[in-house]
């Protein structure tokens, strides 16, 4: 991708968002729910191993063309290069975007916390999220590994198009992602009742796009 500053013309209110992709690698997987939600996205990273679903890839062209996704990979993959990025490009939104615009940074790195308050001397709305969640007490209140829900959440999110639509069929897929344990899949399914994740109704599933997203963004290496 190229480092161009130059960004189109933008909406003149709404969310931008900036992704610190080194230590939030997850926000790939729910990309498209993301650029439904923001007007525009800025991605930072220098070496992370996250990857875009090859059948992503030109929905995701005409994004960019349209200037509302900005992808830069650091020219040096040194310690918080992707860091710099993010405070570069905030600075040059700033200078681009109208005075209503809110910055949003998604970072682990409390570090970062400084942008967000230069923003905020120069009277912008901006504020800082992390993807971390309180994952034991999660556990506990679902009886499954933060590990499986986060998996098949994001596994969820990454073929919203062809999500089982009825019970049997969401076990028999929660099955086929756990092949190696064929015993979890009632649980796991079980878990996404109680998380709130899905609801079912005379056997039909009901997806929460809302809480599917914040399971997947659990902070857990699969």
């Amino acid at each position: 991708m190229n480092t161009q500053t130059e960004f189109l013309p933008s909406v003149k209110y709404g969310k931008v968002l900036l992704i610190d992709l080194e230590n939030c690698p997850s926000q790939i997987n729910v990309l498209n729910e993301t650029l439904n939600e923001y007007a525009q996205v800025v991605i930072c990273y220098a070496q992370t191993g996250a990857k875009i679903p090859l059948d992503w890839l030109m929905p995701l062209n005409e994004i960019i063309n349209s200037g509302r996704l900005k992808i830069f990979k650091m020219a040096n993959a040194g310690k918080n290069s992707a860091d710099f990025g993010i405070s570069f490009y905030a600075g040059v939104l700033m200078q681009q975007l109208p005075a209503d615009a809110h910055f949003v940074i998604m970072s682990n790195d409390t570090g970062l916390e400084h942008v967000v308050s230069l923003l905020r001397n120069q009277h912008r709305v901006a504020e800082r999220i992390g993807t971390k969640k309180d994952e034991s007490r999660l556990t506990a209140t679902s009886g499954v590994d933060t590990l499986a829900l986060k998996k098949i959440c994001s596994h969820l999110l990454t073929y919203k198009n062809n999500r089982p639509a009825n019970k049997g069929s969401l076990l028999n897929s929660i099955n086929s992602k756990f092949k190696e344990m064929p015993s979890i899949g009632g649980s796991i399914l079980l878990a996404l009742e109680k998380t709130g994740v899905v609801s079912l109704q005379d056997d039909k599933v009901i997806y929460n796009e809302k809480k599917m997203l914040e399971l997947s963004l659990l902070n857990s290496q699969i």
